[in-house]
């Protein structure tokens, strides 16, 4: 039974969509799409999009992507892209490998800021990568140290670096008091900060313990808890905005990401790329989505709320239809039509290069 009409739904959640965002947020989809790999260039309907423009020239008109869901299809997946030109985090990983200096280092490194100037500041710490986080702390005249901001590189050379500072976010309590106290020069700067604690993406079991086992100075969770945290969410397929609130719950500093025979390890405050390098596994057919996991069924909740905007329902029933197939069922069943989605890999790859902002890198 419907809970709702059709056009009800679309009118209350067109109502919701412009009162609770903004004029710098619009939400652009596709529905039914069986071509992962052509999704960023393929015209969205809804929002600033019209049906007119792609993601691609969306990007190219200074739209960022703020966060990114898919969802399953009658015939495919529908994607619906939440798009901002407010200024973010802005790190263009297609061009992450102009970070030609030394191998990734994961150990803490101590500086101190100088040459502060509102939001930004230097270190006289170089060959960092664009991206690479850091935190701040001020130290009070009785000894005792408060973090105070994070901060991540912006630009790099031999010698400096240039910093952005940004909120200290990683503790979300509203019962701990505040601290408004600014940054000033000569505070501690702490770069990779848990660099060494975290997490890994991998499609398969193969891939997960080569992972683990090639980088066994870090310290990885793994991913059953997070995959737990989407069953009791009832997010079968993870946003960014989803890892980072989980890596941020868990202290990770870096997500391992694995797509094909490349990992790419990513700053979870950032989402920069800052290192990637090939892994040797065996390319087998248990890959999963959206990881490998050995948590059953992560499925949608067919009792969520209609009225539960924040989690997506209201306005993804204007054009999910009446499909009850979970994501699970529709990405991995083994019998499709022809010329819908042939190869669970590539599913699993076009939907993290989407995410990390691949689509156009070079191979």
């Amino acid at each position: 039974m419907k809970l709702l009409s059709k056009t009800l739904i679309a009118a209350v959640s067109t109502f919701v969509l412009a009162q609770g965002l903004n004029a710098e947020t619009t939400i652009c989809y596709k529905k039914d799409w069986k071509s992962p790999s052509t999704i960023e260039t393929t015209k969205l309907d809804g929002g600033q999009c019209k049906g007119e423009l792609s993601f691609a020239e969306m990007k190219k008109n200074g739209w960022k992507l703020k966060d990114l869901k898919i969802e399953n299809g009658k015939k495919g997946l529908n994607y619906i892209y939440v798009l901002t030109d407010k200024e973010l985090i802005s790190i263009d990983n297609t061009n992450f490998m102009e970070n030609k200096y030394t191998k990734l280092e994961y150990n803490p490194i101590y500086t101190r800021l100088n040459n502060l100037s509102e939001d930004t500041a230097e270190i006289n710490v170089g060959n960092l990568r664009v991206g690479q986080s850091a935190i701040i702390e001020h130290t009070y005249s009785n000894g005792k140290s408060l973090i105070i901001a994070n901060a991540y590189v912006t630009d790099s050379n031999a010698n400096s670096s240039t910093l952005k500072i940004i909120p200290f976010l990683d503790i979300k309590q509203n019962a701990i008091p505040t601290s408004s106290r600014k940054p000033v020069n000569g505070d501690k700067v702490t770069i990779n900060y848990l660099y060494d604690s975290s997490m890994i993406i991998a499609p398969s079991q193969d891939a997960f313990l080569a992972t683990r086992e090639k980088y066994k100075d870090n310290d990885f969770l793994h991913s059953d808890l997070f995959a737990a945290k989407l069953k009791v969410e009832a997010e079968p397929l993870p946003s960014k905005e989803r890892i980072q609130e989980f890596a941020s719950s868990q202290n990770i500093g870096t997500i391992f990401f694995v797509i094909g025979s490349t990992i790419y390890i990513v700053d979870t405050k950032t989402f920069a790329i800052l290192e990637k390098g090939s892994l040797s596994y065996n390319f087998t057919q248990d890959e999963k989505m959206p990881f490998y996991t050995r948590i059953e069924k992560i499925e949608k909740n067919p009792f969520e709320s209609i009225l539960d905007y924040e989690n997506w329902l209201g306005f993804l029933k204007t054009f999910l239809g009446d499909d009850e197939r979970t994501e699970e069922q529709i990405l991995l069943e083994d019998d499709i039509e022809s010329g819908a989605l042939q190869v669970k890999g590539d599913i699993y790859n076009n939907y993290y290069k989407t995410i990390l902002g691949l689509e156009n890198a070079a191979k």
